[in-house]
């Protein structure tokens, strides 16, 4: 199905802004992170379901509707100090980022001073979002269904040592429900991704990281398929009680097959996401708890007008850290 990288709703995030790769501690147990929040905006996408667009009368661009969600990260680690093996259950950074709240149960090892590699199973979170059962239905009320998908995840974390890391995240996705009409059009399937930055702490609490995002949509619907490139930025800043993080993504989408509904002309975009997020320490003098805002803007710009998506989200939470 379409994606796009609609960083804005969950910005909730860890705001860290030292190095990318997250050492192991150096003593047994548990430690992580929880977030709770509420994030509030506007959305136009005719993919996504919203409570003030279930009835579509025309494929035009999407109109704009109010939004409000609640905002959930969950960070749990368990560390064996000895052996430098850590089991983590969680949410990554940059799926929030996509909207995305896929959950991984896995476990990191590192290896010497060649980094921190890993493996874990990926499964849809508490945060996943319902879509359209069909999309494309004009002057009715459109029916929603689930969307759930599954899969495996591969990193390294410091490659050889280095500042690289990369991941690779292949899943399955299943909709209960597919009614879109066509087969050219059906959103199951499987995907994969490929994510590779360069760590660098360029100043004394200045943080940077460039990276390349590369995608393959695997449908089973082939005007649904594409494979998509993108370029992102992170950025992190930690001053005593502060943390600034800015985030950006470029990206763009090239599709197999031309869409039925549309003359058989493909779904092709240009994504852009910019995001930034301020975090409080020490919030009312607790040492493990900060606030934090955010504020973000997404937006997908398709040659059919029927996929286009924009986002604007303001969010603002605590989180505990342990």
């Amino acid at each position: 199905m379409k994606k796009i990288a609609l960083a804005s709703a969950a910005l909730l995030l860890t705001g860290a802004a030292s190095a990318a790769i997250n050492p192991i501690p150096t003593t047994n147990g548990f430690s992580g992170a929880l977030s709770i929040g509420v994030a509030s905006g506007e959305v136009a996408s005719n993919m996504y379901k919203g409570d003030d667009n279930g009835r579509i009368n025309n494929f035009a661009a999407p109109e704009s509707h109010g939004e409000t969600d609640p905002l959930l990260m969950l960070d749990l680690r368990y560390t064996l100090a000895d052996s430098r093996t850590q089991f983590v259950l969680g949410n990554q950074v940059h799926d929030a980022l996509r909207l995305d709240f896929t959950q991984q149960l896995g476990v990191r090892q590192e290896i010497g001073d060649n980094g921190i590699v890993s493996a874990g199973l990926v499964f849809s979170g508490f945060g996943s979002k319902d879509v359209w059962a069909n999309p494309y239905a004009l002057g009715t009320e459109r029916e929603e269904t689930k969307r759930k998908s599954s899969g495996v995840r591969l990193g390294w974390e410091g490659i050889m040592g280095s500042n690289f890391s990369a991941d690779v995240t292949r899943r399955k996705v299943e909709l209960d429900d597919e009614k879109s009409g066509y087969a050219l059009l059906d959103r199951n399937g499987n995907t994969t991704r490929f994510n590779l930055s360069y760590d660098w702490e360029f100043a004394p609490g200045h943080f940077l990281a460039p990276g390349v995002v590369i995608g393959q949509h695997d449908m089973d619907g082939k005007a649904m398929s594409n494979d998509s490139t993108g370029f992102k930025l992170d950025y992190g800043y930690r001053s005593g009680l502060y943390t600034l993080t800015a985030n950006l993504y470029l990206g763009e989408q090239k599709y197999d097959a031309g869409n039925p509904l549309f003359g058989f002309k493909k779904a092709d975009a240009q994504d852009f996401v910019i995001a930034s997020n301020l975090m409080r320490h020490q919030l009312f003098g607790y040492k493990n708890v900060s606030g934090f805002v955010n504020v973000a803007y997404g937006k997908s710009d398709s040659d059919i007008d029927f996929y286009d998506a924009e986002v604007k989200r303001l969010g603002a939470g605590v989180m505990y850290t342990f």
